[in-house]
């Protein structure tokens, strides 16, 4: 039973780790696409938009599989709760917080915000699997 759990752990920091590195590519996929829609391709905007609806979900999967593999690691648990919060105050800045240019414009800042929280959780998770030096 102990051996079992230990490998459900396992397997759950892997998809931390997955899951913290698919949300970078997300976002990545995602300026590319409103840089695409800037530079003329009006079609872009609607899959940067769906794509946008997507990450959440993938941050939530960030913090559950936390929760599970490194429920004791309280900085890779902090890490996880604040990309899942970022992340949605930085989906809400696009529409819904505020009526200004410079407001709605805190939904591109905070995606550097979400990248850096993203890759912290993921290094974190990377390194603890890498064998002692």
């Amino acid at each position: 039973m102990l051996a079992s759990m230990r490998n459900f752990e396992r397997g759950a920091r892997m998809l931390q780790e997955v899951a913290a590195t698919a949300v970078i590519v997300l976002v990545f996929v995602q300026l590319y696409l409103i840089a695409e829609y800037i530079f003329g391709d009006t079609g872009a905007l609607s899959t940067h938009k769906t794509v946008g609806g997507i990450v959440p979900a993938v941050e939530v999967v960030v913090l559950i599989a936390t929760l599970i593999g490194w429920r004791k690691d309280r900085v890779q648990v902090i890490l996880s709760v604040l990309l899942l919060v970022v992340g949605v105050l930085q989906v809400q800045f696009a529409e819904n917080i505020g009526s200004s240019p410079s407001v709605h414009a805190l939904h591109g800042l905070l995606a550097v915000a979400v990248v850096l929280l993203a890759a912290a959780s993921a290094h974190r998770g990377r390194t603890a699997f890498r064998p002692a030096a």
